[in-house]
């Protein structure tokens, strides 16, 4: 039996949320200015309560990925990524004393394997998107990896495999059914790391 960490990504591990540094990290201003105005009327949708954060990454993720080549070289997006260094230090220290660490996160998989990749993680639980060989297609393949779905991914991701102990992270109310899941949670919050209950 193995003990099994399984961490947000935005605003757990990171300061910052990582889908928008990826999108500025790749915006060009033909797609500015080709979207400029559905941007617009995203925004005031959002700032007023009429676009979910949901609908917002969805359009925004067409706009600016479709046909995104996934083999596009995108380290220098990971040097611009603020990390949570009191979180990491605890869940780096916990994988020195044998955890797997799997990372659980509403970001699209363009970019988890490289951030995995770059942490020294197990794996990942992300939002997947349709693509064409190499090619993305501009949708997500699904749920957004969120709320209940992350708890759903986790059970499938697991099967029938028999845990010692299962330790997670998170920062917002879309990991609380993951928090809850686990054995043992705390919840990131302000530079404060807090035990869940």
């Amino acid at each position: 039996m193995q003990k099994i960490i399984f961490t947000d990504l935005d605003g757990t591990l990171t300061l910052r949320d990582t889908y928008h540094i990826f999108i500025f990290q790749n915006l060009s201003f033909s797609l500015v200015m080709k979207h400029s105005i559905g941007l617009i009327r995203l925004a005031f949708g959002y700032i007023f309560g009429f676009t979910s954060k949901e609908t917002v990454k969805r359009t925004t993720f067409k706009m600016f990925f479709n046909n995104f080549n996934t083999k596009s070289d995108i380290s220098k997006f990971l040097t611009y990524i603020p990390w949570n260094n009191p979180v990491r230090e605890i869940v780096d220290a916990k994988q020195k004393e044998g955890y797997k660490v799997i990372l659980v996160s509403a970001s699209p998989d363009v970019y988890l394997p490289a951030i995995c990749n770059y942490l020294g993680y197990d794996g990942f639980l992300a939002t997947k998107t349709l693509r064409d060989g190499d090619t993305l297609l501009g949708e997500f393949d699904g749920k957004i990896c969120n709320f209940d779905e992350k708890t759903r991914r986790i059970k499938e991701y697991l099967g029938e495999e028999k845990l010692e102990y299962t330790l997670s992270f998170g920062n917002s109310k879309g990991d609380f059914d993951m928090l809850n899941f686990c054995d043992e949670s705390y919840f990131v919050k302000k530079g404060r790391i807090t035990l869940h209950s």
